[in-house]
């Protein structure tokens, strides 16, 4: 069976690497050392699992484990969700820039707000090659229609109607790994529109 670090996979295939938990820098406490006997009275904060948005924040895995922001996306009632995946999204705007003579500077005219895209991270993972979890994420890149995202943090700047469409996905070699499989997904979104004809 092989070994593999699941944080190195991640930095080595999008270049992202979490910081370390804080409390790894800290040394143990001395052996003699007694805590000074005071008690909380009140109850214990606990972790949200929802976002004020409504959004799933943290959800249990199979083996009963938290973890944070889970990415869904879903077709015709089916969802498809993705494993150990890390997400971001890029905004940008088309704007036209004109220069006028004799001032300094431009006049902008803002023309259109552009799609958002959005990039998904990720590693497949299960006790041998995990060909069911690649298989799922082939159907989905086959499905050749808008999906429904569902992400605490997508959540926040698309609107309910607004649909994602997937562009690209990228499977990495894995070298000297046979458990683990990581891959890369490029998503836009898709917003309906009507015509009005007069």
């Amino acid at each position: 069976m092989s070994k593999f670090s699941l944080g190195g996979i991640l930095a080595s295939f999008i270049g992202y690497k979490g910081i370390p938990y804080p409390g790894g820098f800290f040394p143990d406490k001395p052996p003699r050392y007694k805590g000074s006997g005071y008690e909380y009275p009140g109850d214990a904060a606990s972790e949200k699992t929802y976002s004020d948005l409504g959004s799933v924040l943290r959800k249990k895995d199979a083996q009963g484990r938290w973890y944070f922001m889970p990415v869904v996306l879903e077709h015709k009632g089916k969802e498809y969700e993705i494993p150990n995946a890390v997400i971001s999204i890029n905004g940008k705007k088309t704007i036209v820039e004109t220069a006028m003579v004799g001032r300094k500077g431009t006049v902008k005219e803002l023309i259109s707000v552009d799609d958002y895209e959005i990039n998904i991270a990720g590693v497949a993972l299960d006790s041998d090659f995990p060909d069911n979890q690649i298989a799922e994420l082939n159907d989905l890149y086959n499905i050749n229609e808008a999906v429904t995202l569902k992400c605490a943090l997508t959540d926040i700047f698309l609107e309910e109607e607004d649909k994602v469409v997937l562009k690209s996905i990228d499977f990495q070699e894995m070298r000297g790994c046979e458990t683990a499989q990581a891959f890369k997904m490029n998503l836009v979104t898709d917003r309906g529109f009507e015509l009005i004809l007069e």
